[in-house]
């Protein structure tokens, strides 16, 4: 189904916005005549992808720095893990390593696309 998210005036060139559409969060961008939209949920940890950074056509994590592309959802750099966070697989306490173990596992997966239409100056994404 196509749901009215908001009209190219509320979309700033090159600025991120997150709407709920049908119990969805939707991040949308406007890069020059294009308009896309994507889920707002990071495809490594579920961060809100809105206050991350977007460039180049990159939607970047603000959580784990992983970067997806706003055209497909593909990630395109996984996620990273900073110190110390990156150190606990070394550490000797049990729980911290396996804590580690745990977060190296964590796979960063593509992020969902959404079709995009504009009538007029509205702004629909079939969610």
């Amino acid at each position: 189904m196509n749901f009215l998210a908001c009209t190219l005036s509320d979309l700033p060139d090159k600025q991120m916005r997150c709407y709920r559409l049908n119990n969805t969060d939707v991040l949308l961008v406007r890069d020059g005549e294009h308009v896309y939209a994507v889920q707002n949920r990071c495809g490594h940890a579920g961060a809100a992808l809105h206050r991350g950074e977007y460039t180049d056509h990159l939607v970047v994590c603000p959580l784990h720095g992983a970067a997806f592309r706003i055209e497909t959802g593909a990630v395109e750099w996984v996620a990273i893990l900073p110190p110390p966070l990156s150190d606990y697989i070394h550490s000797d306490n049990a729980r911290i390593h396996k804590f580690g173990e745990l977060l190296e596992g964590i796979e960063t997966l593509p992020i969902r696309k959404f079709a995009v239409e504009v009538r007029g100056a509205d702004v629909y994404v079939e969610v």
